[in-house]
C-alpha cells in the first residue's frame, strides 16, 4: 500500500510531462487525481481502477499478497499434502514435471496477459504454491539438482517451439486458433522447465547449500525493497536523460549506473536502518547481524 500511494504516482506524472511539453499540472494535484479510484472486483485481485491509478511495477506484490490471503486458511492442510507430495517426488522424480501441463493449460485456456510479464495472473499461483510448499524440501531439492540440465534443455526446446507463434500468425496472447493455443501452452510448459533448471543449477553449488555468500545474503534481504523502489528511480533518471543529445548507449549506461547507485543508497540509508521504513517496505525487524555494514563488494 505504501508503494502504491507514495511511489507509483511519480512515474505516471513524469510520463504525462514527457508526452506533452505543455503539461504543467503540479504533482500534488495529480497525486490527488491518481488516488481517485472506484471498485473493479471483476479484475481481481486488482480490485481498484481509476483514470490514472495503477499498481505499476507492484502488480507482482499485489499477486503475492492476494495468494497469501487465499491460501492462508488452507495452510495446515496444504502442508500435509506437501509432505506426501515431496515423498512421492523422491520416489518418482519425473513428478517434478507434473505442474508443466497445468501451467500450459492455464496459459492456453485463460490467455496470456501482457501486463503481467506474458503470463496469466493465475499461473503465478502455481509458482507461489510450489515455492511455499515444496521448493525448500530436501526430498525435492535433490532430484531437482539431478534433473537441472535435462529440464533446462527441455526449456530451451519448448521456448524455441514458441517462436513461430510469436513472430507470425494470430495474436498469441488471446487468439483461439490452434497455433495461438499451442504457443501459449508451450510458453507455460517452458516456463516451468526454466524455473526448475535455474533452481537446480544454483542449488548444485556447495556454497549455496552451505549458506549464501555475504553479497548475495545482503541482496536477498534487500530484494523486496529494491524492487519496490526501482521503477520511480529508473523513470525519474530516464525522464532527465532520454531527451539529451547523446548516443543511446551512453544514455543507457547513465540511466543504469545512476539508478543502481541511487537504489542502493536509498535502501541502505533510507530503508534498512530504520524500523518504520523496514515495516513500510515489507521487511522483517532487524536482527543483530543485519546491523553490520554491507559487504565492501557492493
Amino acid at each position: 500500500m505504501f508503494g502504491t500511494v507514495v511511489l507509483c504516482p511519480l512515474p505516471q506524472w513524469l510520463r504525462l510531462r514527457a508526452a506533452d511539453p505543455a503539461y504543467d499540472e503540479p504533482y500534488l494535484t495529480f497525486w490527488g487525481r491518481f488516488l481517485s479510484v472506484r471498485p473493479d472486483p471483476a479484475d481481481f485481485p486488482f480490485v481498484l481502477e481509476g483514470e490514472h491509478f495503477e499498481t505499476g511495477h507492484l502488480w507482482f506484490v499485489v499477486l503475492l499478497l492476494a495468494f497469501c490471503l487465499l491460501l492462508a486458511p488452507f495452510a495446515t492442510a496444504l502442508t500435509g499434502w506437501a509432505d506426501r507430495a515431496a515423498e512421492a517426488v523422491r520416489g518418482r522424480p519425473a513428478l517434478l514435471l507434473s505442474p508443466a501441463p497445468l501451467l500450459a493449460a492455464v496459459n492456453a485456456l485463460l490467455g496470456m496477459e501482457e501486463n503481467y510479464a506474458g503470463w496469466n495472473r493465475w499461473a503465478y499461483l502455481l509458482f507461489f504454491a510450489y515455492g511455499f510448499l515444496l521448493a525448500g524440501d530436501e526430498r525435492v531439492r535433490v532430484p531437482t539438482r539431478r534433473a537441472a540440465v535435462r529440464v533446462g534443455v527441455a526449456g530451451v526446446a519448448l521456448s524455441a517451439g514458441t517462436a513461430p507463434g510469436f513472430v507470425a500468425g494470430d495474436d498469441p496472447f488471446t487468439a483461439w486458433t490452434p497455433a495461438a493455443l499451442a504457443t501459449r501452452a508451450l510458453f507455460g510448459a517452458a516456463g516451468w522447465c526454466w524455473v526448475l533448471a535455474i533452481l537446480g543449477l544454483l542449488d548444485r553449488r556447495p556454497r549455496f547449500r552451505q549458506g549464501m555468500p555475504p553479497v548475495l545474503a545482503y541482496l536477498a534481504v534487500a530484494a523486496l525493497p529494491l524492487y519496490v523502489l526501482h521503477q520511480p528511480v529508473v523513470v525519474a533518471f530516464a525522464y532527465g536523460v532520454v531527451g539529451r543529445s547523446a548516443p543511446a548507449a551512453v544514455k543507457y549506461a547513465v540511466i543504469v549506473t545512476a539508478s543502481l547507485v541511487t537504489l542502493v543508497l536509498l535502501y541502505e540509508l533510507g530503508v534498512r536502518r530504520w524500523p518504520v521504513t523496514r515495516w513500510l517496505f515489507g521487511m522483517r525487524p532487524a536482527r543483530p547481524e543485519d546491523g553490520r555494514p554491507p559487504p565492501p563488494a557492493l
